[in-house]
């Protein structure tokens, strides 16, 4: 072999060593980034993710077991977990709404069904508030007897665990067409517990209702308002436009 091809090699050998060197050692890398999975959150501000120790930075929430984090390397060899990607379904803290864009009536059945609008898939071994803000109208009275009025429920798998609240205007109750008082209800009840509303007798003429309640979901699925009339009438009762369902991932 030459000296020519020896002195080739050996350059060749030591710049492979030098790119390795670099790769491994921060200062010469610089800074960098990557995803790794979280195995351990011991509650002081730092998480393990693939074997390395991070410190989480303050919008970093909450980490969890699991999580698919975002973490990165300073040029000194300082790591820090920047946050979590977004799950497939509703990402941690922050809002997601939904709302109907045009009302939504229905005549002559007590059956409930799940709005068009007002539904939201969630994720599995989750917590979430859920918020529906309702604006309804129905007519109560036909001939001194009940008729339409306004009933709901949550449409959710059965594996899920919660309760909600309903308050809104008393089942009993008819407001005028020229005020909002009225008596209330106020009760805590099971998602599948049928909630029925006073109105101010009129199919027009809204009315307001709001529940809450916070999930607990062992599955995957759908949260939905399911409603109709509480007495079947021809005259129909309306989910109008402008009500919102605001769902919002805690846990």
């Amino acid at each position: 072999m030459s000296g020519h091809s020896v002195h080739r090699d050996l350059a060749y050998a030591l710049k492979q060593q030098v790119r390795r060197t670099g790769e491994q050692v921060p200062s010469v890398r610089g800074a960098d980034w990557r995803l790794a999975t979280v195995s351990a959150v011991p509650g002081d501000g730092t998480l393990t993710a693939d074997g390395v120790t991070c410190r989480c930075l303050n919008s970093y929430a909450a980490p969890k077991v699991g999580d698919v984090a975002v973490i990165s390397e300073s040029s000194s060899g300082n790591w820090i977990a920047i946050d979590r990607l977004a799950s497939s379904g509703t990402p941690l803290y922050t809002p997601v709404y939904r709302y109907k864009a045009a009302n939504t009536d229905r005549a002559s059945t007590t059956t409930f069904a799940d709005d068009p609008d007002l539904t939201c898939p969630l994720d599995a071994n989750a917590v979430y508030r859920v918020e529906f803000t309702l604006h309804y109208a129905s007519i109560d009275q036909v001939s001194g007897s009940p008729a339409g009025r306004f009933k709901t429920m949550w449409n959710v798998p059965g594996t899920w665990v919660g309760n909600r609240s309903a308050v809104g205007p008393d089942q009993g109750t008819v407001l005028s067409g020229t005020s909002s008082g009225g008596q209330g209800r106020w009760g805590v009840h099971n998602f599948t517990t049928a909630c029925t509303y006073g109105d101010r007798d009129s199919t027009v003429n809204l009315a307001t209702a709001l529940e809450e309640g916070t999930v607990f979901t062992t599955t995957a699925g759908t949260v939905a308002l399911q409603w109709a009339q509480a007495v079947s009438n021809a005259s129909a009762s309306r989910l109008a436009q402008g009500s919102v369902l605001k769902v919002t991932r805690i846990g």
